[in-house]
């Protein structure tokens, strides 16, 4: 029985533990399994990506990159070909100042746009924009209350204007949150992206890449 899925979910027969190898057929329950593993690997949507390094930060074996103590910026190497679109999940970890944080993709310093609406938890809306500036603005972080970020990333890899959004989240009671669009003007394909505080350092929390199966 060839695997059905994604249309339908499979209804293999389960041999028990006196049935011959015939029946039901040895043979035929590998290829329907190996059929099915291929087509979930295939279908699956959000893979978690393995960076291949990271500057001040470490690589476990599972992909999640841990920030290194003090640092000024981290810089993850993840993208390829495999994947046209990505989110990106910055946590925990603490920050020596009260600051914004910041994306860039590999070494471009230049033509970063982005626009958004901002409202503090008191209610108060103002706007939050930026026209070619040298990065994407992020989030806000307490050193106390440590870094959060939600990013996604749209063909970061392809040699084409590289789509940006994210959640703005703040976790200080007097600041707020808002939601962050923009794009980057030019034809570049990365590999990299670096994370950083305006000023100051970062001191541990933890990176994870994710694939959208293209």
């Amino acid at each position: 029985m060839a695997s059905s899925f994604p249309s339908s979910i499979d209804n293999f027969t389960d041999p028990l533990s006196n049935s011959a190898l015939s029946s039901p057929s040895h043979s035929g329950q590998h290829s329907d399994l190996n059929d099915a593993v291929e087509k979930i690997e295939t279908y699956m949507g959000l893979v978690k990506v393995i960076p291949t390094s990271a500057t001040n930060g470490t690589v476990a074996a599972n992909g999640t990159v841990t920030i290194g103590n003090a640092v000024s910026s981290v810089t993850v190497t993840c993208f390829s070909s495999l994947y046209d679109n990505y989110q990106i999940q910055v946590s925990g970890g603490s920050s020596s100042a009260i600051n914004a944080t910041r994306l860039q993709l590999g070494a471009t310093t230049t033509g970063y746009y982005y626009g958004g609406s901002y409202c503090s938890y008191a209610g108060t809306l103002t706007a939050s924009a930026g026209s070619n500036t040298s990065s994407w603005l992020i989030s806000t972080h307490a050193a106390s209350n440590g870094v959060l970020a939600n990013i996604y990333l749209s063909m970061p890899f392809a040699a084409t204007r590289t789509g940006f959004a994210t959640n703005y989240i703040s976790p200080i009671t007097a600041d707020g949150g808002a939601n962050i669009t923009g794009f980057l003007d030019n034809s570049t394909s990365y590999t990299s992206f670096v994370f950083f505080p305006t000023s100051g350092t970062l001191t541990g929390g933890t990176i994870r890449v994710y694939g959208y199966r293209n």
